[in-house]
């Protein structure tokens, strides 16, 4: 049986507008919070686009309405990124998003009677394959990491960026009629793609959705300005030691941060259960919260990632202090008839190496974390800048 062009779209609109409808419906009777909006714009401008287009499929004459069409299609991919990254606890970057999507918008006026219903595409592709890439990576960082549903949705999101790549390159070699593109990147494979994608995709964050909601993860659960385990809670430490910085920088204070991210905690969530993910995230803080100076500001700002922020007078009380509780975890077993014992990556990163930005130093600490996970986990990495030696960081002035 082969479907035609029509149907399929039509097929595309039911299954667009039915999931789109029903992700947003529980968004915002669930958790209606800036990642589950974003997301819920994503999936409006998915279904937004399907009517601009299904309306072009029934007139000879509007090259209007695939403008609007093209735009709200770039906003599909562009605010699934935006909602992990608030899922994450980053910045979400909304107007990146919208940038990107009044670039569509411009080509598609410009390129209207020049390349008819194809108008746009060759600024449209790129952006699509673009926000899946960065939106597949986002959905393996972070909170996000911890969830074996978003590496699912990951996996689609780079399918998704690697089909409109090379879409985007077969559309710019030989032109919508070339036999490159009509092969093997035309409308129906793309139509059954997109189809695909929506299911997926829906299932994926609507379980992602329901599953934060449910608030299970303990790093997202607070008491006040502490999470449940007893040390702050995302908010609270990023305030926080916003403030330690100024006021270390005035001072011309050497501060250390130690991050502490517990080794395969989705795959302990999966193979023993969530109780016991959960029982390895308090044992930890536990630990953390025993041998941390008393000083030092501890954050938890995701459930199976603590932060130490401590005053240090050398280079050497940091990777001391990290090393100390690396040891007390491996002798402190999780449960002792099992003699189960959790696993820590370790990231160190200082002042006076990458100055007093909270942006800066956050971005080091997920670089060197990340070496150390990719390196098998349990094992501390130090931050080292790339600025040629013998150079001193920027610092703002006392």
């Amino acid at each position: 049986m082969r479907l035609d062009l029509q149907t399929l779209l039509v097929f595309d609109g039911i299954v667009v507008v039915l999931c789109g409808f029903s992700f947003v419906l529980n968004t915002a009777t669930r958790r209606n919070d800036l990642a589950g909006r974003l997301w819920s714009v994503s999936f409006i401008g998915a279904i937004l686009s399907v009517i601009c287009f299904g309306i072009w499929g029934g007139t000879s004459d509007a090259s209007w309405i695939l403008v609007i069409g093209n735009a709200a299609y770039s906003l599909v991919s562009g605010m699934i990124w935006s909602g992990c990254r608030a899922f994450n606890g980053r910045r979400p970057y909304i107007v990146v998003v919208a940038l990107a999507a009044a670039a569509v918008t411009v080509a598609s006026l410009v390129t209207a009677q020049s390349q008819g219903a194809w108008q746009g595409s060759l600024v449209l592709f790129p952006v699509i394959a673009v926000f899946s890439g960065l939106a597949g990576f986002e959905a393996l960082r972070g909170r996000l990491l911890r969830n074996v549903n978003a590496r699912v949705l990951a996996g689609a999101l780079w399918v998704v960026a690697i089909y409109y790549g090379l879409r985007t390159v077969a559309f710019a070699i030989g032109g919508p009629q070339g036999e490159l593109f009509v092969t093997y990147f035309g409308p129906e494979i793309s139509t059954i793609l997109l189809t695909a994608f929506v299911l997926l995709g829906t299932i994926s964050l609507s379980i992602l959705q329901v599953e934060r909601a449910g608030a299970s993860a303990l790093g997202d659960l607070t008491v006040g300005t502490l999470s449940v385990v007893g040390l702050l809670s995302a908010s609270a430490f990023a305030q926080q030691w916003q403030d330690w910085l100024e006021r270390a920088a005035a001072r011309s204070e050497r501060l250390a941060m130690i991050a502490i991210d517990i080794d395969s905690l989705p795959e302990i969530n999966t193979a023993l259960g969530r109780n016991f993910g959960d029982g390895v995230i308090l044992q930890v803080a536990k630990i953390v919260r025993a041998l941390a100076p008393t000083g030092a500001l501890l954050g938890h700002p995701g459930a199976g990632r603590f932060v130490i922020v401590m005053v240090v007078i050398n280079d050497n009380e940091a990777p001391k202090l990290a090393r100390r509780i690396r040891d007390a975890l491996v002798d402190h077993p999780i449960d002792e008839s099992q003699s189960l014992r959790a696993t820590a990556s370790f990231g160190v990163v200082s002042t006076d190496v990458f100055g007093y930005d909270m942006t800066v130093l956050a971005a080091a600490l997920d670089e060197v974390t990340q070496l150390t996970r990719a390196a098998g986990g349990n094992h501390i990495e130090v931050g080292h800048s790339d600025e040629p030696e013998g150079s001193t960081p920027a610092r703002p002035p006392s």
